[in-house]
């Protein structure tokens, strides 16, 4: 039997203002010292003697969430809101509660009230920001949280998920201030600070990011991350002997991490120690299988080494892991090409074609193919198509350069 049927069925009682304030300002105390079933109890003799109240029923459904019982905490909110359509904490944990059910589109919409009705409390423009950065919305989400540094300016989490929306969204000079501020506020805060030094190598000031992430290593010795993080500036930089010493180092903290043999693999390819790389690319993978981009680079140093067989085989694992891996596909065609499979090449530059439109290498691929079985006129085409696409990325390049 749900809690509403309980409470309905309850006699009426004779009560003053005085009896209500006794029973509200302990289920108050008994909220505040964590006894979520004293308060539970205490709230519903409020709601007997109050039952207009949406302040009580929502404080109801938020205990019935609290103790995991989210149909009778979905309720209540409800009830709280046929009381008063306009109260925002009843939309607010309603919303919070959707979404820990995952009823994202759903938790939106309330959530979107709460703020609609109280613009000005910085707990619920946070969370719907949160919901619509993890939803993949950073743009939408970013207003809300702008919000947040407005209403608390002097609270680092703001900044650093305004920072963190605004990378998301490509927008580095602004996630850099963000970040900022987030660092003068917090400056021991080793993740803030990671994430500063990422968006400087976003923005291809590799000087700076190692800056960060050795005050960050200043801070925290041990932390891998940094240590991860200054050989990918290096990296950037094409300093690749600094950028094997720093993956090599980050290694030395943590045998374990992953990350750090893939991306010292990515420099010793870069090297062409083509060998010491596959190396550590199994490493990776032995302590992550599910790793697609070591599987891809692999692959790649496979078809540089000229062993076509284990080429495609490495893509297609990585495919088998991540099945819109259009860059993969594309190598895949052209291993498959190289060791004399056409029609199998074919099928997979079409593919890598349909997920990555913008990628001349398929096209040009496909087109000697097409080529190669006599179809001239499919083949120029592609190649024309290749020429179009190559040149309209090149294009884009120009005009981001140029806004710099």
């Amino acid at each position: 039997m749900r809690l509403s049927g309980l409470i309905l069925c309850l006699p009426l009682i004779a009560w003053s203002a005085s009896d209500l304030k006794e029973v509200e300002s302990r289920a108050a105390a008994l909220k505040a010292k964590g006894d979520a079933v004293g308060a539970l109890a205490a709230y519903e003799e409020a709601a007997q003697l109050d039952p207009k109240s949406a302040r009580f029923q929502d404080e109801i459904g938020f205990l019935c969430a609290v103790m995991n019982r989210r149909d009778d905490a979905l309720q209540h909110f409800g009830v709280a809101l046929a009381l008063d359509p306009r109260y925002a904490a009843a939309h607010y944990h309603l919303g919070v509660a959707l979404w820990l059910g995952n009823d994202q589109e759903k938790s939106l919409q309330e959530l979107q009230a709460s703020v609609d009705i109280e613009p000005k409390n910085a707990e619920y423009q946070a969370r719907l920001g949160e919901a619509l950065n993890s939803m993949g919305h950073a743009e939408q989400a970013i207003p809300h949280f702008k919000s947040v540094t407005e209403l608390q300016p002097r609270k680092p989490l703001g900044w650093s998920r305004l920072g963190n929306a605004l990378q998301i969204a490509r927008d580095f000079p602004n996630a850099l201030i963000a970040y900022q501020h987030a660092v003068d506020l917090e400056p021991a805060n080793a993740d803030v600070r990671n994430n500063l030094g990422m968006v400087y190598v976003n923005m291809r000031k590799p000087k700076e990011a190692i800056a960060e992430f050795n005050k960050v290593i200043g801070y925290s010795p041990g932390n891998t991350t940094a240590r991860l993080n200054i050989g990918f500036a290096h990296l950037q930089k094409q300093e690749l002997d600094l950028a094997i010493a720093a993956f090599r180092d980050a290694l030395a903290h943590d045998p374990n991490f992953a990350p750090a043999h893939y991306n010292l693999a990515i420099a010793l390819k870069d090297k062409d120690q083509i060998e010491e790389a596959k190396v550590e690319l199994l490493k990776a993978l032995a302590i992550d299988p599910q790793m697609a981009e070591a599987y891809y680079v692999l692959g790649i140093a496979h078809w540089q080494s000229g062993e076509f067989d284990e080429a495609v085989t490495r893509m297609k694992q990585a495919i088998a892991l991540r099945p819109d891996y259009g860059q993969a596909y594309f190598m895949l065609g052209t291993a498959l090409k190289q060791k004399g499979d056409p029609t199998a090449a074919e099928e997979a530059l079409r593919t890598a074609i349909k997920l990555d439109p913008e990628n001349p290498g398929p096209y040009n691929t496909l087109a000697q193919i097409r080529r190669q079985k006599g179809d001239i006129e499919e083949s120029k085409r592609l190649f024309a198509e290749g020429a179009r696409v190559k040149a309209l990325h090149e294009n884009q390049l120009g005009t981001m350069g140029t806004g710099r």
